[in-house]
């Protein structure tokens, strides 16, 4: 029902009948709920997810990158994994790439996978214009399909072993934080 409203605000709002004025902050509110259960929300789908996957196996996947090189689950056992779920529709996806990048740098014995159920030919002028450097596995839906990841930006940490050990949510500074003391921990 609120979508319904919304939309007719939207029309009526834009219309040469009327004018609306919706602040960002007070349409999110109208369409998802206050900003305290908005974040409730947040942290109980980030508690569901944990649960289904932190200290389980990495599912299977056998993808291939934009250069040719196959990834799978086997061959990424041996070495600490970080696996962006992204897209290219996705602002804070694109705004987190030099933080990414960075970690690159910081942990160059890891992989760095990026997944997105884009295509190659949808992501290549993201990738080259904003140098995102990790190995990118395009029409990844099925991966994510399995892991029930719904919102990106999502990283998964992943150990020696191939077992997810965390999971981060958003692209912001506080994330790009914790995955860079993640990283150390799990590269030890």
């Amino acid at each position: 029902m609120r979508k319904l409203f919304f939309s007719f605000l939207l029309f009526w709002g834009f219309s040469s009948i009327g004018y609306a004025q919706i602040s960002a902050s007070g349409l999110k509110a109208f369409l998802f709920g206050s900003g305290k259960e908005v974040d409730a929300r947040q942290k109980l789908e980030d508690k569901e997810l944990e649960d289904k996957l932190c200290d389980k196996p990495c599912p299977q996947f056998a993808f291939t990158d934009t250069e040719g090189k196959l990834w799978t689950k086997q061959n990424i056992e041996g070495k600490v994994t970080l696996i962006n779920i992204w897209h290219v529709y996705c602002a804070a996806c694109i705004t987190e790439i030099p933080h990414l990048n960075e970690l690159i740098k910081a942990y160059p014995q890891a992989n760095f996978l990026s997944m997105t159920f884009n295509t190659p030919a949808q992501i290549k002028k993201t990738v080259t214009e904003n140098s995102f450097l990790f190995h990118h596995l395009t029409n990844a839906i099925s991966f994510i399909s399995k892991t029930g990841i719904t919102a990106t930006p999502t990283n998964l940490l992943i150990d020696k072993t191939g077992t997810i050990r965390y999971i981060i949510r958003g692209g912001g500074e506080k994330q790009y934080k914790l995955l860079n003391e993640k990283l150390k921990e799990l590269s030890k």
